[in-house]
């Protein structure tokens, strides 16, 4: 009789392929990822709004697709907007502004007029529709 202990066979699991495996899955999918794809979001505008002349009213500037500018119903410049809606808003911190864009006009240029109102002090700042059909 052989009362020795047995000793059992330990079994090494070998990760070696899986590490090659998780290494080639690394690189198709860096290789088939293309970064630089950039794709265009169509953007719907609310749907007009009506402004009535009132002293509290929200002050449209337009944005038109020539790249000219109106505000409140004026022909005026980026400068000048950037002044007037700091002057306003030193008034009437509250006052609405509303950047309506023509049809046509790209979602950058829209942006853009948003984003000098609101550097110019203003908070409540929305976009508003064309109130073209169709836009």
């Amino acid at each position: 009789m052989h009362f020795g202990r047995h000793r059992r066979n330990i079994t090494l699991l070998n990760v070696t392929p899986l590490i090659d495996v998780v290494f080639i899955l690394l690189v198709f999918f860096m290789l088939t990822t293309n970064f630089a794809r950039f794709r265009l979001i169509g953007v719907e505008t609310p749907q007009d709004r009506e402004v009535v002349e009132d002293p509290t009213a929200a002050i449209v500037i337009l944005v038109k697709a020539n790249g000219d500018l109106e505000y409140d119903g004026d022909p005026m410049s980026r400068a000048a907007i950037r002044d007037n809606v700091e002057a306003m808003v030193s008034v009437d911190p509250g006052r609405t502004f509303l950047v309506r864009p023509e049809l046509g006009v790209t979602v950058q240029e829209a942006v853009d007029i948003f984003q000098l109102t609101r550097d110019s002090g203003a908070y409540s700042v929305s976009f508003a529709g064309s109130g073209e059909d169709g836009a």
